[in-house]
């Protein structure tokens, strides 16, 4: 889960404002309420198999400032 987690930062960067383990499997990305969500959604789903190895479970949550919810899916579906 570490190794996603830097992974997902390295990719991210400074257009997420935090990253957090939720469960086992399971990661929330905190995004600005100015982030633009569909850009970064779409881009993160195209790219995710290369920056994630093929065989990884995990649930990605996209999360706003305010603990709002809002995308989410898994890989390795």
């Amino acid at each position: 889960m570490e190794k996603l987690i830097e992974q997902l930062k390295a990719f991210l960067g400074n257009r997420i404002m935090d990253l957090k383990i939720k469960g086992p499997a399971e990661v929330d990305i905190l995004i600005d309420d100015k982030q633009p969500l569909e850009p970064l959604a779409s881009e993160l789903r195209s790219h995710i198999i290369e920056i994630v190895d093929e065989n990884t479970l995990a649930k990605i949550n996209l999360v706003r400032a305010d603990g709002t919810l809002a995308d989410s899916f898994s890989l390795n579906q």
